[in-house]
């Protein structure tokens, strides 16, 4: 009997039957609260009431006819409406002649000059062509004489004394003809000491061995003091190449 008591001990006993009629009435007022929040509204304007079409119906000798009668005849729409019918082509519009101004007026061109007189036709008047023999002039004795490389300055640089480097030769390679060099224009910086500081390139000659070369040299000139500047000279140096360049081996 005593394992039995022990096996069937049941806890002591709650105040459940206290919570159902409290859960109940606070269910209640809930709800109660739900339905005023839900119920409420807020209370609706009155606006303008639409108004329905009046008709009024006026005899024709009463007074309220003549008071109306001005504002009847003032708002006569056959007042502002032509009793004209328009006929069917009616939309189509006026026929215009135009012309424009240059199919009216021609412009007057000036006459043609002259034919220059021609060099190698012999003269109308003349029976048979006449020979003329081409006599060669004889070259000058500064046009047969080779002309060296000259180098022009430009800018800040173009009234500075100069000296060039001693002994420079240019050289460049046999495969380019020297007829076929363009000019190279380099652009300069000279500080007030007159030393050669920034060089850049503005135009090839076409030949890169040149173009070095004219680096080299513009590298070893010396320009005139200016220390009054107080900054460096800015110039273009321009490379006219002549007979005195040689060629080198080729690689």
């Amino acid at each position: 009997m005593k394992l039995r008591a022990h096996l069937f001990e049941w806890p002591s006993r709650h105040n459940v039957h206290l919570m159902l009629p409290i859960m109940l009435v606070v269910s209640f007022f809930l709800h109660a609260a739900c339905l005023f929040l839900f119920q409420a509204t807020f209370p609706t304007s009155e606006g303008s009431r639409e108004r329905s079409a009046i008709v009024y119906h006026l005899l024709p000798d009463s007074p309220e006819a003549a008071k109306i009668a001005p504002m009847l005849a003032a708002s006569d729409p056959a007042l502002f409406s032509s009793p004209k019918i328009f006929g069917r082509s009616e939309w189509k519009l006026p026929e215009t002649e135009y012309v424009a101004s240059f199919d009216k007026e021609t412009p007057a061109l000036a006459p043609l000059p002259a034919p220059p007189p021609s060099q190698f036709l012999p003269p109308e008047s003349g029976t048979a062509p006449v020979a003329v023999a081409a006599v060669a002039q004889p070259a000058s004795p500064t046009e047969n004489r080779a002309l060296p490389t000259a180098v022009r300055f430009g800018g800040a640089l173009e009234h500075r004394s100069w000296t060039p480097p001693q002994g420079f030769e240019f050289s460049a390679l046999p495969a380019v003809p020297r007829q076929g060099l363009a000019p190279a224009e380099f652009l300069v910086a000279v500080s007030p000491e007159g030393l050669p500081m920034h060089f850049f390139p503005q135009r090839s000659s076409g030949n890169e061995t040149l173009d070095r070369a004219a680096l080299q040299y513009l590298a070893g000139c010396r320009f005139a003091e200016a220390p009054s500047e107080g900054v460096a000279a800015w110039g273009t140096a321009t490379f006219m190449w002549g007979a005195d360049i040689t060629h080198e081996s080729g690689r």
